[in-house]
């Protein structure tokens, strides 16, 4: 019962995540400690029995509740029955990260991603196609919060997230360790279908509407774009990273 006194993001949507993937996914993997967790009889019976096996193994609270009192504690009505309340998500290490890092590993680097659905949607799918960490700034930057989580799907339980107060550093760092440092542009000159992603690789995915900031672009060693055959040149930035990502997926298990 001690982790209820622990300290709770101050934005009231960041202090509850809901949905039976997000919450079963969290409680799975055991990375993002829960607080406690809140059920209604709108929860499939299945979500529920694992939810309740879960807690139990970990000493976690949990409470039944009528789906209206869930719906005002995280102000959705798509909870699905389960809602939990969290701490500030645990970020990891990125010092740590790097020394976990498989042999030429494939990181992701967002740069001032403002909306969470394409920061949860970017991390889904790097979780999916086999992205060994995700690095992101402490400025101009959506943090993990529920929004994230839901639209993550679980999946940021899974992809290692770390934060730097300083990008450009950071990739410089990594530059000078051999890493390629691959920015994704609609300016770009080379078609991600002719790059050659299989050496080590950071893939730097820039803000929605101004894409990479310049100390950053005057880091990456070369810029890629997606061919694209539309009137609309330019696609969301996490429909993008999902498209980078795969191609990344296919040069590599060929």
């Amino acid at each position: 019962m001690a982790a209820l006194n622990s300290p709770l993001l101050t934005n009231h949507n960041r202090c509850w995540i809901w949905g039976r993937n997000t919450v079963l996914e969290t409680l799975r993997a055991g990375r993002w400690p829960v607080l406690e967790f809140l059920y209604s009889d709108r929860c499939e019976a299945n979500a529920l029995d694992e939810a309740l096996a879960l807690a139990n193994e970990r000493n976690i609270p949990f409470d039944l509740m009528r789906d209206a009192e869930i719906t005002k504690k995280c102000r959705s009505e798509d909870h699905q029955g389960l809602a939990a309340r969290m701490p500030p998500f645990p970020y990891r290490d990125l010092q740590e990260l790097l020394a976990e890092l498989p042999e030429n590993p494939l990181l992701v680097m967002l740069d001032r991603i403002h909306d969470p659905y394409n920061f949860g949607a970017i991390v889904r799918s790097a979780e999916v196609l086999g992205i060994d960490g995700v690095i992101i700034g402490t400025r101009e930057q959506s943090g993990v919060n529920s929004l994230v989580a839901r639209s993550s799907a679980g999946a940021i339980n899974y992809v290692p997230i770390a934060q730097t107060g300083d990008l450009a550093e950071t990739v410089l760092g990594l530059r000078n360790q051999g890493f390629q440092i691959v920015g994704a542009s609609d300016r770009g000159s080379e078609s991600i279908l002719k790059t050659n992603f299989r050496p080590a690789t950071v893939l730097v995915i820039g803000n929605e509407g101004h894409g990479i900031q310049p100390s950053l672009e005057a880091l990456c060693t070369r810029f890629v774009q997606i061919p694209v055959m539309g009137r609309v040149s330019s696609l969301n930035a996490a429909v993008s990273a999902g498209i980078l990502f795969y191609e990344v997926l296919r040069q590599r298990q060929r």
